[in-house]
């Protein structure tokens, strides 16, 4: 490394702004990821039921074989979709509302 030894080197002074860029961008790519503060974001409720207590509320109900479970976040908190093959051959999905185990529709 012989160019970087002289201080006037043209060669120096292009690696030491490639340096400087390269250091700049990593700061700033670290800096955008987004802050999470306390008090900027509503916290969303936690359910209060698990995805197989919200199974065993629809199959007591229904009857039927449970084939799936989904959760999804809605603007209360948490709803489960719980989907199941009834006595009768129909699939059906009933939703659950994950604070207070009532069934939605």
């Amino acid at each position: 490394m012989s160019l970087l030894r002289h201080s006037n080197s043209p060669c120096r002074w292009l690696i030491i702004v490639l340096l400087a860029m390269t250091l700049g961008s990593l700061h700033s790519t670290a800096s955008a990821e987004p802050r999470r503060d306390k008090g900027s974001q509503e916290e969303r409720p936690r359910a209060r039921i698990s995805a197989s207590q919200a199974a065993a509320i629809v199959q007591q109900r229904y009857g039927g074989k449970v084939m799936n479970v989904s959760t999804r976040q809605s603007g209360n908190g948490v709803v489960y979709g719980v989907k199941i093959l009834q006595n009768s051959g129909h699939m059906r999905t009933v939703n659950v509302d994950g604070q207070t185990g009532a069934i939605l529709n």
